[in-house]
């Protein structure tokens, strides 16, 4: 099979944000009297959007939402991030040694998305390819829209994209677009017995550091 194109997840994979919007979004839901900590909401809640998350629990637990609340949860999220943001190790150089064109497909907005991916360096790489499930889409992962809406705009096969993803909810959108994926579990929000997880979704293989990403690749491009 040939594999044309590399599709990244943003948060996760090429920053280490989501343990920053899990406390962030933590902290939020507990201003309304709901009880969740740290584990519970990584268990449930990672890589889905702050709105959907926020639905849900409103719908579960009757919590009044201002207009205004994704703005609101985001607004807080940035303040948080420029004080803690990173970027995942080696990512930048693992990235750069991928001879396949890449694309970032992202369930937050694109301005949240330029950010990161300006801030880990990584323009060169994605230039503008870069694809919201929360703007181009109606349904965000994890259903697959966003990435075959993302492969459509390209003009891809999805079964000729590899994609590495790091939360459950990317993982079943890429899987179910019939994509190739790679999970990534070398984030700061991962608990014990993700990469199980992962790869009972369908995904085909499973990475801990970004050294490893660059000779799997090859390997999976020359089977």
């Amino acid at each position: 099979m040939k594999f044309e194109y590399l599709f990244s997840d943003c948060d996760g994979v090429i920053i280490d944000s989501e343990i920053i919007a899990a406390r962030v979004m933590v902290k939020y839901i507990n201003n309304f009297g709901v009880k969740i900590d740290l584990e519970e909401y990584l268990r449930t809640c990672s890589g889905k959007t702050f709105s959907g998350i926020m639905q849900s629990l409103s719908a579960k637990y009757d919590i009044p939402l201002k207009e205004n609340f994704v703005e609101e949860i985001t607004d807080l999220y940035m303040a948080a991030a420029t004080k803690e943001e990173k970027a995942i190790d080696g990512v930048k150089k693992a990235f750069e040694a991928i001879s396949l064109p890449k694309a970032i497909i992202s369930n937050g907005y694109k301005e949240q998305i330029n950010h990161s991916v300006d801030f880990c360096q990584l323009r060169e790489q994605f230039e503008d390819r870069v694809f919201s499930g929360v703007e181009d889409v109606e349904f965000p992962k994890p259903a697959p829209d966003i990435y075959l809406y993302a492969a459509q705009k390209m003009g891809l096969k999805p079964e000729n994209i590899i994609v590495i993803e790091d939360s459950k909810s990317g993982a079943k959108s890429a899987v179910e677009a019939g994509m190739y994926v790679i999970g990534f579990t070398g984030a700061s929000h991962i608990l014990e017995g993700h990469d199980q997880v992962l790869l009972s979704l369908g995904v085909k293989h499973v990475i801990q550091n970004m050294s490893e990403l660059p000779p799997l690749i090859d390997e999976i491009c020359t089977e």
